[in-house]
């Protein structure tokens, strides 16, 4: 039986040193998590990864009956060394290393007294407390209970016969009465059937549906209680109820059988063959423990929990993230892992077209940040100005993070000061948060119940310089470059990320830059505003220079290539320039703080002529277009955008994702409507992989992390398809069927370890679902990329060799149309010379058949001949 709770707190883990404690660093933090418990137990959480690796599989190795598993120290010690932080039991590690014994008692919380699924026991007294706990006094039963058959008793009413009369089933009409007969003249005559239209049946046959289940919470039916008419009774008196066993006593040989059994010289000889083997295999116990696993050891083959051979083939959930407050009514419309701390997510709501058609409704803007210790709480919200559509984690430094509005507008935040309570939820560390006191006292909202901090944005751009529409797409520039005002890429002094590029279906894309520029370009109010701007209580004034203020360096417009008018782009992707930025420089040097940093002059800079400038973009019309970001001059002198390389109308529909492969940087990933394409960058011809039109809408799409021929399509039905190219082209390896029950707004994929890779999938009510990628998805095979390479150019050759059939097929027909134009025309033969003609022909044909029958001798002369 697990131990009682402790009715003060003398003895939990806050107590000033009356009970016992375990002097160890592993211990006094677990006393620092104001837990309330006895501090001889540690509550924790196993995976089922660890679980049926322990074999303490809950409610089967382990149940509510028989909760205690006993855990070898060795097998403990070994885990935590195998899979360092990531193990579950790397909380207690200490406290498992100066344990006196070597079996550690695991015990089965099934009811959560302690707050978590299973709790640890720390000590060998607790652990012989808990198995063998004190047994109650059984009283003696001095005579035996004679039990007599009770005899029935006349029945008498007290009224609950005429309740038991009204919900009796009474019939109200007269019963119809049906008569079938048939004619007399039809009796034994047999049954004709016929053929009838099926159109004319409409059947419903009725089918058990998977997906819902009724259950039936209340039924009215009658009672009526009557006598017991038999009875019975056993002779044991059961107390209580208690584990039991029988010991029989064993059959056992006399003395005299034992010495002569002894005296044997069979017996003598094979004791002293045995005995060196014994001895020998003694000794190598002492030494090493012949009994360890060497190949659950290894880990090479199969993970951690599937070394008996059991690899899972699909997605298994690792974790839910929800929270009715901030997500009831709406959809998550962008997400992202957080780049260096291990467990946290960051989603961006926005509500759904019924509430933005509600002007009138006031909502606040969140973007909510989820850890793997919480998932029913988020432990930090990013206030907004408006509904974020997109956002992301700066790649120099991640507590800068940019977002586009839903108005138009781009937005900065600074969490540097929050970062400490994301830490706190790492693995195997226990950080007691309180946000009322600490570092957390900057909180926005006065509401004492609200923990969460609230975080307000830095700096909101201008919105009269802003985009016109809702921003869908906001991407860093790397640090590799920068641009000018005019586009051109030049060398990033800094090395530091400082430019952001957005896009937005007002038919623009802008660059920004997040520097401080010089004052002597703004007018004399702009510069009296910046001046005399004051940062509110609690925001960093890291951007304090662009708040409200913020202009972009330049404006890209996509005119269309034939017709008038412009392209509305969705998505967008750019080309990662990864040369050497370090080569130069002091990689050692320190990134010095965003708000001192200066906008350079352009002519200070060196220009970088291998940067690629294209862009692929997706429109809301299911266009591909390619297109260069640079500013040239028309024949007037003034700066204008060019038109773009090429456009392609692959999908029929909005286009929602537009990647760039991570492992090659000239093979894009665009997905829309009922299909997705790959391209190739130098190919202007078209796709080189195009998919058929599925059954569902296909709502997004992404690369694997360590897969170059994997890739990932979120259905509009909640299924995920999983693609490999070197299996399958024309249909997906593996398809998960109701991943979600509504739309799949974003997946997004993240390598936790080299053994560990997640996929983040999202949802249109607000949920958010981590699942754990199996290891055939993303362990490579051998020569992988070197064979996706290979198949990406075979695909090439296939685009250019179709390309060119279908060129000679054009030349062919335009070639038969000249030569039917210039041949001269036949001459029209009237109907009387065509009738002739087939007359003849007949004619000739019945005298061929004539003679061939006649040298067969099978001719039979007509009996009316004459001569035609």
């Amino acid at each position: 039986m697990p131990p009682k709770k402790p009715k003060n707190g003398k003895s939990s883990a806050g107590s000033k040193g009356k009970g016992k404690k375990i002097q160890s660093p592993a211990a006094h933090d677990w006393e620092l998590s104001n837990q309330d418990h006895p501090e001889d137990i540690f509550p924790m959480v196993l995976t089922s990864a660890t679980q049926e690796l322990f074999g303490c599989l809950a409610d089967e190795d382990v149940t509510g009956e028989s909760p205690y598993k006993l855990l070898e120290k060795d097998d403990i010690i070994q885990d935590i060394k195998t899979r360092a932080a990531v193990s579950d039991f790397s909380p207690v590690k200490q406290i498992v290393l100066d344990y006196p014994e070597d079996e550690l008692l695991l015990v089965y919380d099934r009811d959560f007294i302690y707050g978590q699924s299973f709790y640890l026991v720390l000590t060998p007294e607790a652990k012989d407390r808990i198995l063998n706990p004190p047994k109650p006094e059984t009283p003696e039963v001095v005579e035996k209970e004679v039990v007599k058959t009770p005899e029935p008793k006349p029945w008498i009413s007290f009224g609950s016969d005429k309740e038991i009369d009204e919900e009796a089933f009474k019939e109200s009409r007269e019963k119809l009465l049906y008569k079938f007969s048939r004619v007399r003249r039809k009796f034994g005559v047999p049954v004709c059937f016929s053929d009838r239209n099926t159109a004319d049946y409409l059947e419903c046959a009725s089918y058990q549906d998977s997906r819902f289940s009724i259950k039936q919470m209340q039924r009215d039916c009658g009672m009526q209680a009557v006598p017991r008419l038999q009875s019975s009774s056993a002779q044991t008196q059961w107390k209580f109820q208690k584990n039991i066993f029988t010991q029989y006593t064993p059959r056992e040989l006399s003395v005299e059988e034992k010495e002569n059994i002894l005296q044997l010289e069979s017996l003598k000889n094979f004791c002293n063959s045995v005995t060196p083997r014994v001895l020998r295999a003694l000794q190598q116990e002492g030494i090493m423990n012949v009994f360890f696993d060497d190949w659950k050891a290894l880990g090479t083959a199969t993970e951690d929990g599937d070394w008996a051979g059991k690899v899972s083939e699909g997605f298994m959930l690792y974790q839910a993230f929800t929270d009715q407050k901030y997500t009831k009514d709406k959809k998550i419309c962008s997400v992202n892992w957080h780049p260096t701390i291990y467990g946290v997510i960051a989603v961006a709501l926005t509500g759904k077209k019924e509430e933005q058609l509600n002007e009138s409704a006031v909502r606040a803007s969140f973007i909510l940040f989820y850890t793997f210790s919480d998932p029913s709480n988020p432990q930090l919200l990013l206030e907004c100005p408006d509904d974020i559509f997109a956002f992301e984690f700066c790649p120099s430094d991640p507590n800068i993070i940019v977002g586009g509005c839903i108005n138009g507008q781009v937005v900065l935040w600074d969490i540097s000061a929050h970062v400490t309570r994301l830490q706190g939820t790492q693995p195997g560390k226990k950080v007691s948060v309180n946000t009322d006191t600490g570092d957390f006292h900057q909180d926005l909202d006065d509401n004492k119940e609200n923990k969460t901090p609230i975080v307000r944005y830095c700096a909101v751009s201008a919105l009269d310089s802003s985009h016109k529409a809702p921003i869908t797409d906001v991407q860093w520039l790397p640090a590799t470059f920068e641009v000018t005002r005019t586009g051109l890429p030049v060398e990033n002094m800094y090395n530091v990320s400082t430019q952001v590029v957005t896009c937005s279906p007002d038919c623009t894309i802008m660059f920004w830059d997040v520097r401080v520029s010089n004052l002597l370009s703004h007018s004399a109010s702009e510069r009296r505003q910046i001046m005399d701007q004051k940062t509110p209580y609690s925001v960093p004034d890291t951007f304090k220079h662009l708040d409200r203020t913020w202009k972009p360096l330049f404006r890209v417009s996509l005119p269309k290539i034939d017709t008038s008018g412009e392209y509305a782009p969705l998505k967008f992707n750019l080309e990662h320039y990864t040369c050497n930025a370090n080569e130069n420089g002091d990689s050692s040097k320190v990134i010095p703080d965003y708000s001192q940093l200066i906008l350079p002059s352009a002519k200070t800079l060196k220009a970088l002529e291998d940067v690629n400038t294209k862009l692929y973009i997706g429109t809301e019309d299911g266009e591909i277009i390619y297109i260069d970001w640079k500013l040239g001059k028309d024949d007037s002198g003034r700066l204008q955008s060019a038109k773009p390389v090429h456009c392609f109308s692959i999908h029929h529909w909005l286009v929602n994702t537009v990647q760039r492969s991570p492992f090659f940087k000239d093979i894009i990933l665009t997905v829309g409507s009922w299909n997705f394409a790959i391209w190739k960058e130098e190919v202007m011809d078209g796709p080189i992989i195009l998919s058929a039109s599925s059954e569902q809408v296909c709502t997004v799409g992404c690369w694997s992390l360590s897969r170059p021929a994997v890739f990932f399509i979120g259905k509009e039905d909640g299924s995920i398809e999983v693609w490999n190219l070197l299996e399958k082209t024309n249909e997906p390896v593996q398809v998960h069927s109701h991943v979600t029950n509504a739309k799949i707004t974003c997946i997004k994929p993240w390598a936790a370890s080299s053994k560990q890779h997640f996929l983040a999938v999202t949802d249109d009510l607000g949920m958010v679902r981590v699942f754990e990628i199996p290891k055939t998805l993303y362990v490579p095979s051998r020569s992988e990329s070197l064979n996706v390479k290979k198949y990406f150019e075979l695909e090439e050759d296939r685009l250019k060799d179709l390309l060119r059939r279908e060129e000679l097929w054009e030349k062919q027909k335009e070639a038969e149309g000249l030569k039917k134009r210039t041949e001269p025309d036949k001459p029209v033969t009237s109907l009387v010379e065509n009738e002739e003609v087939n007359v003849k022909e007949y004619n000739d044909y019945l005298m061929l058949e004539e003679s061939v029958l006649k040298g067969m001798g099978l001719w039979r002369a007509p009996a009316n001949t004459r001569d035609t």
